[in-house]
């Protein structure tokens, strides 16, 4: 499920960024939480409803045709393809009319995911 940022889920977020190499210090971390909630970035979380915790974060960027994925980070007992592409195709379906574009980083990723059978925009 997603589920948008909020500070009171700061320390979460935190939590899943620090997966990723480059995020490992506090001070980064702290950054890029800062640097994510600033227009035209947005922070979200992926709530696994079966276990009702939290197991991913992404930060998105919104142009105005293009959704860039930024940052992906999810757990990991729960990084696993699926759950990927079920976040990204909720993401997408955020703004039906942008696409989802990926950078440098993220874009196999986002490939992937559209050649994949979960990339069904509702």
């Amino acid at each position: 499920m997603l589920v948008n940022y909020r500070k009171d889920y700061e320390k979460i977020v935190m939590g899943l960024l620090s997966f990723i190499p480059d995020l490992r210090e506090y001070n980064r971390l702290d950054d890029e939480i800062s640097w994510g909630n600033e227009r035209p970035r947005q922070i979200f979380l992926w709530k696994n409803t079966n276990i009702d915790q939290f197991s991913g974060v992404a930060i998105v960027e919104h142009g105005d045709d293009y959704i860039l994925l930024r940052r992906m980070s999810f757990t990991p007992s729960e990084r696993s393809g699926r759950n990927m592409y079920l976040f990204l195709t909720a993401i997408a379906n955020q703004a039906p009319e942008k696409q989802v574009v990926g950078t440098l980083k993220t874009q196999s990723l986002v490939t992937n995911w559209q050649r994949s059978n979960q990339y069904s925009r509702a």
